[in-house]
Parts: structure tokens; sequence; C-alpha cells
């Protein structure tokens, strides 16, 4: 053998032991494989809930009862005597006026009056003695007729201005509250003039308050007279009662007016504060899961995973109604089954997984 081609035997048999060696090293032995590491998750056991469901409105608050007071006649205001605030009684004086014109009306309906009397007591008189003079048959009988025609004009005559005078003389230049409430705005000051029929005072019943809900059309056939509906005020919740429902639809948002009423006997809620009102629509028993615990990815059906002992389980299930935040399962899972509720979109069916409690 010649020493060339000895050394090329020994340089490829150098060669294929580098070739074996590699392979070697980079073939990892059975006790070098990494091991799986497992997904923390939280899991509920599934049992059975009753959930309700609610419709959710709001609306302003307004007084149970509510008036606008107004002069009647025109003139200046001299007096006002209550301010915002003030609890006043049915009939009570609120406010006075200077009324030139209502003084001129006053003096004129008195002036009348008193000439209907006269002319009144003189046709009376007349007709007394022509009465006389007729059955002691001194007297015509057209005569006599004309005596009680005379008469009963003056009798009329005398009631209209009677009632004339008492229209005018009821007062319109003093302003009288024409129900029991809360002074809520006062509108005028002394010194201003006022026309007939603007308002100087609005008064409200505010011991209850009403709210006008808008129902939706689609909805409305569940609203009753009578039901309870919850308001909630900031941090306060009061029980209300449907005591209207409107018959008519809104032309702006063709939802239907429904009116509750709260009471409001310490008269700590206030006309036009916005409350937000609760009303349960539903009840329904069942198996409920949080609607982040049931995953559907394209047009595949929902799932979710169980955990069975150390193993996430992919689990198709039906779902039903949405209830608050939770979703209803109609199939797929069964009483005592362990549902992963946390950690779910981190695992894959038959992934290792570490139960945990909600915030480690």
């Amino acid at each position: 053998m010649s020493k060339r081609k000895k050394w090329v035997m020994i340089g490829g048999a150098a060669l294929l032991g580098l070739v074996l060696i590699a392979v070697a090293v980079s073939r990892p032995g059975k006790d070098d494989t990494p091991a799986e590491e497992a997904r923390p998750v939280t899991t509920v056991t599934v049992g059975l809930e009753k959930l309700n469901s609610f419709a959710e409105l709001s609306g302003t608050l307004s007084p149970i009862e509510e008036a606008s007071v107004s002069f009647e006649v025109a003139g200046r205001i001299s007096e006002m005597y209550r301010q915002e605030g003030d609890q006043v009684k049915s009939g009570e004086a609120l406010a006075e006026m200077n009324a030139t014109e209502y003084s001129l009306q006053l003096a004129q309906a008195k002036n009348g009056l008193e000439k209907a009397q006269v002319g009144y007591q003189k046709a009376k008189d007349d007709f007394a003695r022509m009465d006389q003079m007729y059955k002691s048959g001194i007297l015509s009988p057209s005569d006599f007729e004309s005596a009680r025609d005379r008469l009963t004009v003056a009798e009329r005559d005398l009631a209209l201005a009677e009632q004339s005078y008492s229209l005018v003389s009821e007062g319109k230049n003093r302003l009288k509250a024409p129900i029991s409430g809360t002074v809520i705005a006062k509108l005028a000051s002394v010194g201003q003039l006022a026309s007939s029929n603007a308002p100087v005072y609005r008064i409200g019943k505010i011991d209850q308050l009403k709210v006008l809900l808008p129902v939706p059309d689609s909805e409305i056939a569940g609203w009753k007279l009578g039901d309870s509906v919850t308001l909630l005020l900031y941090n306060q919740t009061r029980e209300g009662t449907v005591t209207r429902v409107m018959p008519t639809t809104s032309q702006g948002t063709g939802a239907i007016g429904a009116e509750v009423t709260v009471d409001n006997a310490e008269r700590d809620w206030f006309a036009g504060q916005v409350v937000r009102a609760r009303r349960i629509t539903d009840t329904r028993e069942g198996i409920f899961l949080p609607v982040e615990a049931v995953l559907n990815h394209g047009g595949e059906k929902p799932y979710v995973f169980l955990g069975v002992e150390d193993r996430a389980v992919k689990t198709p299930v039906t779902i039903g109604r949405l209830m608050g935040n939770k979703l209803e399962i109609l199939d797929g899972v069964a009483l005592g089954d362990q549902v992963i509720v946390k950690g779910s979109n981190q695992v894959f069916n038959g992934s290792l997984i570490k139960r945990v409690e909600v915030g480690q």
C-alpha cells in the first residue's frame, strides 16, 4: 500500500469518528427531556344558580304635584312673602301688587253694583204699588205687566252686577297658593311689573316624587300598575311603584312613558335629580358560567375547558340567555364538574394545569 493511500484511509476514519461523536452529542438521552410546564388556572364547581335579568332606565325626578302661580291682572309687585324652600298651605298669601287697572275695574264693578241695587229697589217698590192698584181695579192689566217686567229686568241686572263685583273683588291683586307644598322657584321680585298670567312662583308637593321612564314599546307589556321598581341615586336605593302607563308612544324616541312614584318623607331627594331605575324582567334557575369561561373561536361551537385531575379538557357547550355577566349553559357540563374560569385562554386540550386561587 502506498503512503498516499494510507493517509487517505486514516483521514477518512478520523472524519467518521467526528461525525459519530457529533451525532451522539446532538441526540439527548431520555433523562434530558424538558418537563411540561403546568398552566395556572382558576376553576369553579358547577352548581345550580337562580339569576335575575333587569331592565335599566333613567329619568328625572319631579314633584308628585306642581303648580305655577300667577296674578290674573297686570301691575307692579309690592310684596313677596315667600322664598324657595318655604312650606306653604293652600290659600296662603304669597304676594301682592299695586294694580291701577285692577283698581279701576274694581271701582267700576262696585259702582255698577250700587246702581243695580238702587234700580232693583225702585222696581220692587214700584211693582208693590202697582200690585195694590191692580188688585183695586184702578190699574190696567198692561200697566201691571209692564211693572212686573221692569222688576224682572232689575232682578237680572242686580244678579249680573253682583257676579261681576264678586269676580273682580276676589283679591286679584293678592296672589294665593293653590295647593299646599314647597316653594320650588321664586320667579319675580318686588318692584317688578308683572303681566297677567306670568308665573311668579312654582309650588310643588315633594313628600312624594315621580319619574317618567322611557320604556321601549316592545317591553311595555311587562309593566303593570303597582309593579315595584328600584330607584338608585348615587349610593341610595328606594323602592318605587308604577302608578301610570302612558297611552301613546313618544314621537321622538318611540318609547312609552311609565310613571313611577317614590316616597320622599325626609325630602332628601330633590326634583331635577337624575335617577336610575332597575326592574326585574326575568328570573331563571340553571347552570350559569362567567362569560369569560365560554370560548368561541371562528365558526366552531362554543366550548369550555374542564379541569379533569391535572389536565384541561376541551368540552363543547350549548348556551342560552345572557343574565348579567353570566351565560346560561343548557348542555355540555354537569353538576359537580370543575370548569376553568380564569386562564382558559392560555390552555389547550390536554394542557397540564395547576389550580390557583383568584389573585394569586
